[in-house]
């Protein structure tokens, strides 16, 4: 399930999506049993609220040291402090911040990620 008809054209991408959904149910599951008062469209807010915190921690803290090392992230700030909310719960998240990236790195720079696709994918029967 996704929002892309090319969903299905990369085994690596339908495993991502899979697992985000999953990810995402199982907290909302979650947040439907402690919040019981909640409506469906609050429960899914929030489970998609923290799904995305997530995911740009994974990106943060795993994807982009790898990609860019850690002279970059140092230089342009984007390391996480260990004393930030995502460490020890106090807070320091500001909802305010827009995360989007602008067009012009998704639509050029950003294409590196396709070359980091395998060439060759093996399919299994079992």
């Amino acid at each position: 399930l996704a929002g892309d008809i090319r969903v299905t054209e990369q085994p690596q991408l339908t495993v991502m999506h899979t697992l985000w959904l999953r990810e995402h149910n199982q907290i909302a599951a979650e947040l439907s049993r402690l919040n019981p008062g909640w409506s469906d469209e609050n429960i899914f807010q929030e489970a998609r609220r923290i799904v995305i915190a997530e995911y740009q921690f994974i990106i943060y803290n795993e994807f982009l040291p790898i990609i860019l090392g850690k002279r970059y992230m140092d230089m342009f700030n984007l390391t996480i402090p260990q004393s930030s909310l995502y460490y020890n719960g106090i807070g320091d998240y500001d909802a305010t911040i827009d995360p989007s990236i602008q067009n012009e790195f998704a639509t050029a720079a950003y294409r590196m990620g396709h070359s980091l696709v395998q060439g060759l994918v093996k399919l299994f029967s079992q």
